[in-house]
């Protein structure tokens, strides 16, 4: 198992609605999800969010390299549920690893309707160090037969202002190094700003960086349970996977595993794109 501690920082305005519910006790027709911390109620992202754009671009990159995945796990829904339910009923160990195999690369990462998710997104609260603000901006909807401005359309949208600070760990259990590799590209996109956080993405919200800050967890070695700091080596996790030496001072940890994860990342795209 092993958590990594992502600083998450607003880029540009970003905005996590509320919903419906919230919005009609609101002075504001479109709030943003606040929670209580203290005394105040702050702005958080929720890590449903966080984990529906990884999954998402998760899938985009698994195509675009050439790898056959479903969409939102649809596909292997469909065709493998059932059997899956079934051979739980029975208790058959052996019958249910056969049809886990035959899942996708990101429903086994991410999860299906039927069995749990091997990433975990937890909720990104405000840095301690940087209080969020929030802003309001108004907009108008446009009549999209006639083209021009709808009578009593006039609204007015809440934001999170640039700069702002999130907190957020993200949890792998039993996840190979190439599925690390895959999160470590789902990071490069979004750093690189093509994709984007939250509501109202085209016109100019949501974009962030997302910076690794810290690498937790344990592995179990040797009969033993041994803390991740006290390992020179990521052992892989199948026959598909390759072990990543981490035989570098601990601050050069974090940055390397991403990095190197990346690599096993492209050679088991070699072994198994269409």
């Amino acid at each position: 198992m092993l958590k990594f501690t992502l600083e998450i920082k607003a880029e540009s305005p970003l905005r996590i609605g509320a919903g419906r519910n919230v919005a009609k006790l609101s002075p504001i027709d479109l709030p943003v999800v606040l929670m209580r911390i203290g005394d105040r109620d702050l702005p958080y992202i929720p890590g449903s969010s966080i984990k529906g754009v990884f999954r998402s671009t998760s899938e985009f990159v698994a195509k675009s390299f050439g790898l056959d995945t479903c969409l939102m796990g649809e596909g292997c829904k469909s065709k493998y549920d059932k059997a899956l339910q079934d051979q739980m009923k029975k208790g058959d160990v052996e019958g249910i690893k056969k049809i886990l195999s035959s899942y996708c690369l990101v429903c086994k990462l991410y999860g299906s309707a039927s069995f749990r998710s091997n990433i975990t997104f937890e909720d990104a609260y405000p840095s301690s160090k940087n209080v969020p603000t929030r802003s309001v901006k108004t907009g108008i909807a446009i009549d999209r037969k006639s083209g021009a401005v709808k009578s009593g359309a006039l609204y007015q949208v809440e934001f999170i202002d640039p700069g702002a600070v999130f907190i957020q760990n993200t949890t792998f259990l039993n996840v190979p190094n190439y599925g690390i590799g895959l999160f470590s590209e789902v990071l490069d996109l979004i750093n690189l700003g093509f994709i984007k956080l939250g509501g109202f993405k085209s016109r100019g919200f949501g974009r962030v960086s997302i910076k690794p800050k810290g690498l937790e967890g344990f592995l179990y070695q040797d009969g033993k349970l041994r803390d991740i700091k006290e390992v020179d080596k990521l052992p892989r996790a199948d026959d598909e996977d390759e072990d990543i030496l981490l035989k570098v001072p601990e601050e050069e940890r974090l940055s390397l595993l991403l990095s190197k994860s990346k690599e096993v990342w492209e050679h088991y795209v070699k072994r198994n794109r269409g």
